[in-house]
């Protein structure tokens, strides 16, 4: 038979069972609880650490974009200078060919009795009315002004008029200054 033995009664040692049970969930609840709460203690600072980083990093970016548009707008505003720099010079070369234009007529004015009636100048075309008291050197002046234009003037109509004298008009290529806009051409019938 088996020995009693009061220590190790049955119903004691389930009690001890049902406390050790109890004690032990009781403790791995409560530790359980101190590492969750820790965990979401440290995940916390890490997120408001991550979101300081991440506001820094924003806020870097945009300083970037700020300065990256500043730059574009101040790389279009060199380009614009220089276009209207190129404009400019282009402009003060055709007013150069207009002075020498002007020139050359005064001197041949003086020097060979060019009269110089009227002067039209139309898209892309120059013409120049006048007349000249001596027929003869009629085509010599009009080689001497041709040499000191860009473009050559061509004799398109020549009529003797009283006294000798010699109408003519002559006619050249004559190129708008660049950003002049030519009015627009109407055509027949067209209401403006």
């Amino acid at each position: 038979m088996r020995a009693l033995n009061l220590l190790r009664h049955p119903s004691l040692a389930r009690e001890q069972k049902v406390f050790h049970r109890w004690w032990t969930s009781l403790a791995g609840l409560l530790v359980g609880t101190s590492l969750a709460w820790g965990w979401q203690q440290w995940l916390g600072w890490e997120t408001a650490r991550l979101r300081q980083a991440q506001n820094h990093l924003q806020e870097a970016l945009r300083t970037r974009q700020q300065q990256a548009n500043e730059a574009v707008k101040q790389q279009s505003q060199v380009r614009r200078h220089a276009e209207q720099m190129a404009q400019i010079k282009q402009i003060a070369e055709h007013q150069q060919v207009w002075l020498r234009l002007h020139e050359g007529l005064e001197q041949e004015a003086r020097n060979r009795g060019l009269r110089l009636v009227r002067l039209q100048s139309e898209a892309e075309q120059i013409e120049l009315h006048g007349t000249m008291s001596r027929p003869d050197v009629m085509a010599q002046v009009r080689q001497s002004l041709s040499a000191q234009w860009p473009q050559p003037l061509v004799l398109t109509s020549m009529a003797l008029g009283p006294a000798e004298e010699v109408h003519f008009v002559w006619q050249a290529r004559w190129p708008q200054a660049p950003g002049v806009v030519s009015p627009p051409v109407r055509t027949q019938g067209a209401k403006p």
